[in-house]
């Protein structure tokens, strides 16, 4: 028997089920990218006592793994005392997106400018180990600028924060 479309009721019964089906695994699926991030937060903290213990706030730990690579990028040149031009020229990148990044990171860290991120952030990040810097900034070594934050030379970082 068909239903006036040609389809079988058993076609029709089965395109319902598999129909229920993808439904289901769509709310599997969108379960498991829920604690994934839950699973990331928890090993976010168990990475950052390293740090804390390295007598950094949890407070300023947390916005070190709140940055995006982009803005830890941008955090080590604006430590530079880098102009949002020269960042925008390294980088490649509009102005308008460096003063977004630090725009963000002065917000994440509660200050009022490039010179408060400056004052606070030098003794943090002469604290902070190397390795638990790489693991808060998503991949970016925390000597990045000094290897990378000159024009001319290669950055095998540069696919990490670059907006491409």
């Amino acid at each position: 028997m068909t239903d006036g479309t040609g389809n079988t009721a058993e076609t029709v019964a089965l395109e319902a089920a598999v129909y229920a089906l993808s439904e289901k695994l769509d709310a599997i699926d969108a379960r498991l990218e829920r604690m994934d991030a839950k699973l990331e937060r928890m090993l976010g903290l168990y990475d950052a006592i390293g740090i804390i213990a390295a007598g950094v706030p949890p407070r300023l730990v947390a916005a070190l793994y709140a940055m995006t690579p982009a803005e830890h990028v941008a955090l080590q040149m604006v430590l530079d005392n880098r102009s949002n031009r020269e960042i925008s020229v390294c980088l490649d990148v509009p102005e308008a997106q460096v003063k977004t990044w630090i725009d963000s990171m002065i917000a994440k860290l509660g200050v009022k400018d490039r010179r408060d991120i400056r004052a606070l952030m030098y003794p943090v990040m002469a604290k902070v180990p190397a390795a638990d810097y790489i693991r808060a900034s998503g991949g970016i070594p925390k000597d990045w600028n000094d290897k990378y934050g000159v024009g001319g030379i290669p950055d095998p970082f540069r696919r990490i924060y670059h907006p491409d």
